[in-house]
């Protein structure tokens, strides 16, 4: 006897939210359509830049109880006509340059075909963006100020290239020993026999990173200080493993380095603190 065909099952859950779907409203425009967005349309992520005029083919319709949301990717002739303000900011925010996401209906309107004509961004707008003054509040600006970065730049980073990394940390080195006052209290955190542990440091200074260098330290640690252990030896420590007091002046200056080369957070030393007490009870 010939198998029957099963039925495929369908879960409540599932079968709950397609019914749901059914009573939202139908949506007017379907994958592969192409539409236009309406001229006081502004940027969902930036209110005061406007998305006027763009012209996208929809990738992907969601039925939703308060109407459709649709997600689009920007045609070609949209792009090369944008003012490199969004792609800038897109790639800042670590967002997508040619696709947008969750338009509505009522934000666009079936493209009648022609020539693509966008609403332009002000000229005194744009620039509080690439001319704003750089916040020394601002981690990522503080970081800015290290390189000479610019508002919309991202600053330098370390990569494979040895003598471009020596200019980065030398940069780095005289914009530290510049800023911190010596000595201070740090704990540091490095790895032995397989596990994760600390010590109380007192940082006497920074060490220059040629003579580091020349002294044959592991450069890709980055910059060294040296420091009076609790034990009462001294000791040549990456930078980037010392932790200091949270709020105070040596944690910013420190902790900036330590997000740009990679390094352990506060973060880190409250798990350790906590994973401790967790194998003391046991």
């Amino acid at each position: 006897m010939p198998k029957k065909k099963r039925r495929k099952v369908i879960s409540r859950k599932k079968r709950k939210e397609k019914e749901r779907q059914t009573a939202y409203p139908h949506p007017n425009y379907s994958v592969g359509n192409l539409v236009q967005i309406n001229d006081d349309v502004m940027d969902f992520n930036w209110d005061d830049l406007p998305i006027g005029g763009w012209v996208g083919e929809i990738t992907e319709v969601r039925r939703k109880k308060e109407g459709p949301q649709y997600d689009v990717r920007w045609t070609e002739e949209t792009l090369k006509k944008c003012h490199p303000i969004y792609k800038k900011l897109a790639v800042l925010e670590d967002l997508s340059t040619d696709e947008y996401t969750d338009l509505t209906e009522q934000e666009m309107h079936a493209f009648a075909g022609g020539e693509v004509i966008l609403v332009d961004p002000v000229d005194t707008i744009v620039l509080q963006y690439t001319d704003r003054p750089l916040d020394p509040e601002d981690h990522t600006d503080r970081l800015r100020m290290v390189f000479g970065t610019k508002p919309l730049d991202w600053f330098p980073m370390l990569g494979d290239n040895e003598e471009e990394d020596d200019r980065l940390l030398r940069r780095f080195y005289d914009h530290l020993v510049k800023r911190l006052v010596f000595p201070f209290m740090g704990v540091s955190v490095y790895r032995k026999g397989g596990k994760v542990s600390k010590q109380v440091l007192m940082v006497q200074n920074l060490i220059d990173h040629d003579v580091a260098k020349a002294d044959g330290k592991d450069v890709s640690e980055g910059l060294y200080c040296s420091g009076i252990a609790s034990s009462g030896n001294m000791l040549d420590v990456p930078l980037r493993l010392v932790l200091c007091g949270e709020e105070t002046p040596q944690e910013k200056l420190v902790g900036d380095y330590r997000s740009w080369i990679g390094g352990p957070s506060h973060q880190t030393e409250r798990l350790m603190d906590a994973l401790e007490k967790l194998a003391d009870r046991e």
